[in-house]
Order: structure tokens, then C-alpha cells, then sequence
């Protein structure tokens, strides 16, 4: 596996792509207004220094794509590199890096605002009418969804990324991925955020490069450190709830992750290794359920990895980092339901039904 799997890099051309394909023959989509009741949008991040960053939209009745559906409902493009997207209410949260802005639209991707940002955005968490995110350059701002302004920020770890909400706090994996050839190297902390002072409280130590991180159903925090890329490896490490001790996973490792209630969801393959692993846990009884739960189902070079709550189904991409990418959905059973075609280097899907 090269290290492209783990890094968005600016690779290959950018390529003209057709606004409407479908997944049964019929070219156009069948509603003129391009919305349906029910959809999965899939931002899709394109190469980075491109501008084809791109939203597609799956008509999940008529099983239609709609390439961009971002620039056929705003006349322009989404921008350059799409990181990360969240569904909070009637608006959709999108961060894009190389823009500097949180680009907010309405359930038809009309845009609402471009909220600019004192970072480079990364990562996107929601809890009580407010909208967090991470900034590049060792920030996490709080956006209230009522104005759409950024109204405080404090400062974390170096080069944050994902970030996770439980049990009244925020718990943000400070990378310092920008410092990895530099003598800083690596940051190796989980900054905690107390959310009703908007404070900094402590920094949790884990294994080199945290980059990914959730919680479960019971308050647990997990995290995906991406190591060096060569003598240290990916490692899944757990923070309990009650002490915010870190222990190492056994049985189950992660490039990427999600969580589901309390299952846990990974998709592995260390740098330099070709076998992947597609791991589902058990949180509660602490076991590995299957490395393998997408089955006999073919997945060339996947990509991200996200569980939808109000869908109740997985959403695993595919990329090859030069063309359009597909999204695989599989249901709470692990079941393979249908794959489908969108833009180039799909990031996340989120399930909307109106």
C-alpha cells in the first residue's frame, strides 16, 4: 500500500467531467428541480492546487447520479480540496482546505454562505447549535448555526484533524503532520476541550500522528495514530471515558475507521503491505466480530470509510486518485446493497431525505 492511500496529492490532470451520469441508462435526472425526497450526497475533494473539488448526488429511488450538483444548482465550483462535510439541521457544513472557507448550503446544495476561516479548515463536529472545526494551523473555531459566524476559537495541538464530541467535551487528534521532515516531527497528543467553557483542559499522549478519532455509544474515545510511515506503524488506540487512560487495541488495527452505536467499523492495510482488513468490533464486549466484514464484495483501492446514523448503512469510497471514484453501501448486516459512480477522490456521504 504507498502512502497516496493515507494523503490527498495532487496527481494527474484534471479531467472534464459530464454533469449528469446515471446508474440505469437514463441520462438526465428525472425531477427538473434535481432534488428528490430522498438522497446521499458525496463530497468528493479532486486534487489538490485543481478547483475540481465536486458534490455529487445519488437519487437513491430513480438510482441517478448527478456529477456536481453543487455547480448546477450555484453556477460555479465547490473549490479546491473538499476535506470533510456534515448534515446539522436544514445545512450542510463543508470544509474546504485550500479555500479557507466553511462553504454552508440548504438541503438542495444552494449555497447559503461562504464562511472564511483564519486557517486552512479541516475537520467538522456538531453538538448543540454549534458547529466546531479544526484549522490547520493549530485551531478549532465554534461556528453558531444561527449566524453562520465564527464567534470564538482556541488554540489546540499542531495541525489538528478530526476531532470527536462526548461527554460534554471535545477531543481533537493533533497530528503535526506538516512538521514530519522538520526537528518538531510529529505531534503525539489528544487535545480534551471542555465545550461549556470553550477551554483547552488537558493533552491526552498517544502514539506519533493521531489523525483520526470518534467515540462510541458509551462515551469512549477512539483513535487512529498513522505512526512514521515506516518503523512505527498504524496504530487504533482506546481513551476510557471515565480516566482518559490510552490502551493500545488488541485484535483490530485501522488507516481509517467509524463507529456505529458501539461497533466499530476499520479498514486497514499498513504502509508498504497489500492485504487490507475490513474489521467490525464489538465496543461493548471488547471483541473483533469479522476482519472481513464487506464479504466477497470487491473493493479495487478504498479510500474513507463513514456510517450514517439516520441511514442506518456504511458508505465505503473508492479512489484511484487519477479517476472518478465509486461508493459502496452496505447495510447494518454487512449485506453489499449497491455501489454507484461519483466525482474524483470521494470523502464522506451523508444521507438526506426530506
Amino acid at each position: 500500500m504507498n502512502k497516496n492511500f493515507f494523503y490527498l496529492l495532487a496527481l494527474g490532470a484534471a479531467i472534464a467531467l459530464p454533469l449528469f451520469t446515471s446508474c440505469n441508462g437514463n441520462d438526465d435526472p428525472t425531477d427538473e428541480t434535481l432534488i428528490s425526497s430522498e438522497y446521499i450526497y458525496v463530497l468528493n475533494s479532486g486534487n489538490m492546487n485543481s478547483n475540481n473539488a465536486s458534490l455529487s448526488m445519488y437519487d437513491v429511488k430513480e438510482n441517478t447520479v448527478i456529477k456536481d450538483v453543487f455547480e448546477a444548482q450555484n453556477g460555479r465550483r465547490l473549490g479546491d480540496t473538499g476535506q470533510d462535510m456534515v448534515l446539522y439541521g436544514s445545512k450542510i457544513y463543508i470544509t474546504m482546505t485550500r479555500e479557507s472557507t466553511v462553504e454552508v448550503t440548504d438541503l438542495d446544495a444552494k449555497s447559503i454562505k461562504q464562511i472564511r476561516t483564519e486557517g486552512a479548515p479541516r475537520y467538522l463536529a456538531v453538538y448543540e447549535g454549534k458547529v466546531y472545526v479544526t484549522y490547520q494551523n493549530g485551531y478549532v473555531a465554534r461556528i453558531d448555526t444561527g449566524t453562520l459566524n465564527v464567534e470564538a476559537r482556541i488554540q489546540v495541538g499542531r495541525n489538528p484533524e478530526q476531532l470527536t464530541v462526548t461527554n460534554g467535551k471535545l477531543y481533537v487528534a493533533n497530528s503535526g503532520g506538516l512538521d514530519y521532515n522538520t526537528e518538531a516531527g510529529y505531534d503525539k497528543t489528544v487535545s480534551v476541550v471542555d465545550i461549556a467553557s470553550f477551554t483547552e483542559t488537558k493533552k491526552i499522549e498517544v502514539v506519533i500522528n493521531p489523525t483520526e478519532i470518534e467515540s462510541d455509544q458509551s462515551g469512549n474515545v477512539y483513535v487512529i495514530s498513522k505512526g512514521n510511515y515506516g518503523d512505527i506503524p498504524n496504530t487504533l488506540q482506546k481513551i476510557h471515558s471515565a480516566t482518559d487512560a490510552v490502551s493500545v487495541m488488541e485484535g483490530i488495527d485501522g488507516t481509517f475507521f467509524t463507529t456505529a452505536g458501539n461497533t466499530l467499523y476499520s479498514i486497514y492495510s499498513q504502509w508498504g503491505a497489500t492485504d487490507i482488513y475490513y474489521y467490525a468490533y464489538d465496543a461493548v464486549s471488547d471483541r473483533v466480530l469479522s476482519n472481513n466484514f464487506i464479504g466477497d464484495t470487491k473493493i479495487p483501492s478504498p479510500y474513507q470509510l463513514n456510517y450514517d446514523a439516520a441511514y442506518e448503512h456504511l458508505f465505503i469510497t473508492n479512489s484511484d486518485y487519477r479517476n472518478d471514484g465509486d461508493v459502496y453501501i452496505f447495510d447494518k448486516n454487512h449485506t453489499f446493497v449497491r455501489k454507484f459512480e461519483v466525482g474524483l477522490n470521494p470523502m464522506k456521504a451523508v444521507y438526506v431525505k426530506k
